[in-house]
């Protein structure tokens, strides 16, 4: 059974390694496939490169593929929703291009509003968990990563990675992989949706669609209406922006 994990990242590399140690060594599953999502950032493009080389260090089984969006900061509505088309394929990629029986996201990198918008994309999509990382003293860990955050730029700046990572390994090793004792690692209840029920959602919204042809209760098609994915004129159901982003979003994956 091939696992995937999906990982925001974002200026706190171990979030991505102190999960691939939890799921290593803490459930005994093997990672096939991991991507990190990084933004454009210059910092934290080289904590993607410092999360790699940890990785390939302690479990060079595990293929390490990054996902880099085309800006600094999601800082605006459509910063985000480009956010979320790029997790939707991401979804896609990890079942058609890899092969995945299984999927886990890691919502413990990057900025709290894309981890929200993380955290319900994939109630849609074939996830198998989402997982939270919770230091037990977030203070004492911020000053370690402060702390290093000097061999960390170093390293961004090397051109051989591999060797400055063996060579500052005593700094690095203990940064990204911290005692289990000092973290947790929280499952976050998902309720699934089924990829039929989600098709008959696109279809919906896939134009002037009369409610009468739709495979969709009424009561369904009118909470559609409520939150603002599309409108009503007695008739004929209309898709608003917000509702053709819901809809390219589906179609992405199914």
């Amino acid at each position: 059974m091939k696992l995937s994990v999906i990982a925001p990242i974002g200026t706190s590399p171990p979030v991505v390694t102190e999960f691939v140690q939890y799921v290593e060594d803490a459930l005994g599953e093997r990672i096939s496939d991991i991507t990190v999502i990084c933004t454009s950032d210059p910092y934290i493009i080289c904590c993607t490169d410092l999360a790699e080389e940890a990785v390939l260090d302690r479990y060079p089984h595990i293929h390490f593929h990054r996902q880099q969006l085309g800006f600094e900061d999601i800082d605006s509505q459509d910063k985000l929703r480009d956010f979320m088309l790029k997790i939707a394929e991401l979804m896609r990629a990890q079942v058609v291009k890899f092969k995945a029986d299984k999927i886990y996201v890691n919502s413990a990198g990057g900025r709290k509003d894309a981890l929200i918008a993380l955290s319900m994309i994939c109630q849609f999509l074939p996830v198998s968990g989402i997982f939270h990382i919770v230091m037990s003293d977030v203070k004492a860990f911020n000053v370690e990563l402060e702390r290093a955050r000097g061999y960390i730029e170093e390293f961004g700046k090397t051109s051989d990675k591999r060797q400055y990572y063996l060579s500052k390994k005593s700094v690095f090793e203990p940064l990204m992989y911290p005692h289990p004792s000092t973290y947790s690692v929280i499952k976050i209840p998902v309720v699934p949706f089924p990829p039929e029920a989600l098709k008959k959602v696109a279809d919906a919204l896939e134009g002037k669609a009369d409610v009468r042809r739709l495979r969709l209760e009424l009561g369904h098609l009118m909470m559609l209406v409520k939150i603002g994915l599309a409108t009503y004129d007695g008739r004929f159901l209309y898709p608003t922006d917000e509702g053709r982003f819901i809809l390219r979003l589906l179609r992405t994956v199914y």
